[in-house]
């Protein structure tokens, strides 16, 4: 069963600032073509395929959210099943499975789930990453992605033909995480994305091209789940499912139409030194020696404050994913169809907010604030943080639909907090060494798994056991998470003040010192 996890703008290059695939025009300060070597079936410039990778971007989410609802509700019946002793191979009636034994059940099993699917995530994430580097990105893209077809595929076939065996052990269902192996699956398919994004783009346009990603991620999550909702309400779960598979093959047919966007030397044969077990323990040197000067990054103590935010990511995601969901339809009534009408409106908000950051990120840095680059980062980070709290307590102590959804919509205004604090955390590196800063971030991202899950399946079965006050337990978990992250945000320090080069006077004078 393929996870699908959407990251924010400056969420996902794993990969970094590596070389141009082509020369400079002269006169060009950012030293990027306006014309891409490709074939001419493929886009050709680098706007048009930075379109392209958002495009993939919100086809690739849109199918995994075609997915994830009805995949719950299947899990969700199988454990009902179980919990009557029906051994009938009919759909149960939803409502009949919102049992505390039931969904206690379900809520271990979705949260052992991501777990198992996180450390496959972090095992292969970064050897496909090196991978790329060697091959280039678009194969190791289409291998990543052949690995989440079958991983995705593989979930529905288990809850089809396989329901007598899932019955006696539903954990046979982390067989679809295993298939990260065949080229890391969901993470790397979009890392690729981002770093072919960045490889086409500017210094000055990686911003703007990252955004164009994060909204075709975000828009496949606004408009998968309202399609999910609308097949599920009118036919069964096994409608949006097909549909699902069904755009596999066109998204395969739409990596056809991407250029490599990294050179890379195919002259060379496997018998090349390159390829020799030298060259193998080689690489594995310097990756030890890349990963000991990324820890070396962990001295300045504001890096490792900002990184509590990506720790925690991962906890705020399930709750926000597959916890609310369960929570919703289990204390509020509401079939698991329905939730998608709910949740898909805050999408939009999200996109909204995405929208309007550039403008009030110009708004700080006006005259009127005075604001640098740094200093307004950080003080984005810091309230989108405050917001993620005030929005978690208002869920935990809401005992009806319409105070969880105010909650819900304080939350989305903070839900950029991840992007926001890569933002704030990459003014303490150079450029060259922001890629070994982002593997630290994808390293906390992964860490925090352990976290989500489990931790807050915990906290759902403690919620159904104990009642009362109890019930909102996930929620105060994640505003407990965000104040953490809040305090330690209170106490970064800004990094040294750049310096230009002397002046005729021979002294050197600080170049717009950030500001906290």
């Amino acid at each position: 069963m393929a996870d699908v996890e959407m990251d924010s703008p400056a969420d996902a290059p794993l990969l970094g600032e590596n070389e141009r695939q082509h020369e400079p025009i002269p006169g060009d300060d950012e030293a990027v073509p306006r014309v891409l070597k490709a074939a001419r079936w493929q886009v050709k410039t680098p706007k048009a395929a930075v379109r392209m990778f958002a495009f993939l971007e919100f086809m690739i989410v849109f199918s995994g959210m075609l997915l994830m609802m009805p995949v719950y509700r299947l899990i969700e019946d199988t454990v009902c099943h179980v919990s009557y002793g029906d051994d009938s191979l009919d759909i149960i009636d939803e409502m009949k499975c919102k049992t505390d034994d039931v969904q206690a059940r379900m809520a271990y099993l979705l949260g052992w789930l991501g777990l198992f699917n996180s450390i496959m995530s972090l095992l292969t994430t970064f050897p496909f990453g090196m991978l790329a580097d060697k091959i280039g990105r678009k194969p190791t893209a289409l291998l990543a992605y052949g690995g989440m077809i079958m991983g995705a595929i593989s979930g529905p076939l288990l809850l089809g033909v396989g329901q007598y065996a899932l019955r006696k052990n539903p954990y046979l269902l982390m067989i679809g995480s295993l298939f990260l192996l065949v080229g890391g699956g969901v993470p790397v398919t979009l890392a690729m994305l981002f770093a072919m994004a960045a490889d086409v783009s500017s210094e000055k346009e990686k911003a703007a091209s990252f955004l164009q990603l994060t909204f075709g991620a975000t828009a496949g999550g606004l408009a998968g789940p309202l399609l999910t909702g609308f097949l599920m309400e009118k036919f069964s779960p096994w409608v949006p499912v097909i549909a699902a598979c069904s755009i596999f093959p066109f998204i395969l047919v739409l990596f056809c139409f991407i250029p490599e966007t990294l050179p890379v030397d195919k002259t060379k044969k496997m018998g090349d030194n390159d390829m020799s077990v030298t060259a193998i323990k080689q690489q594995i040197a310097t990756s030890l020696a890349d990963l000991r000067e990324a820890l070396a990054l962990l001295k300045n103590p504001s890096i490792p404050l900002v990184l509590l935010t990506f720790l925690f990511q991962a906890a705020r995601f399930t709750a926000y994913t597959s916890t609310i969901v369960q929570y919703v339809s289990t204390y509020f009534g509401w079939r698991l169809a329905e939730t998608t009408f709910l949740l898909s409106p805050f999408g939009l908000l999200n996109l909204t907010v995405l929208a309007v950051l550039p403008k009030i990120s110009e708004i700080l840095m006006s005259p009127r604030f005075g604001y640098s680059s740094f200093g307004k980062d950080l003080f984005l980070t810091r309230y989108s943080t405050v917001l993620l709290f005030v929005g978690a307590m208002i869920e935990g102590f809401s005992r009806n639909i319409y105070f969880f959804i105010m909650g819900l919509f304080v939350e989305t205004f903070g839900a950029a907090a991840s992007p926001l604090a890569r933002a704030t955390i990459t003014h303490y590196v150079e450029p060259e060494f922001v890629s070994r800063l982002y593997a630290l971030v994808s390293t906390s991202e992964m860490i925090g798994s352990f976290i989500a899950g489990p931790v807050l399946a915990w906290c759902f079965d403690q919620g159904l056991q104990k009642k009362g006050i109890w019930i909102g337990l996930p929620w105060f978990y994640i505003a407990l998470l965000s104040m953490i992250t809040w305090i330690a945000l209170l106490f970064v320090r800004p990094p040294p003040a750049k310096k230009v080069p002397a002046d005729e006077n021979g002294e050197d004078e600080p170049m717009n010192p950030h500001e906290d």
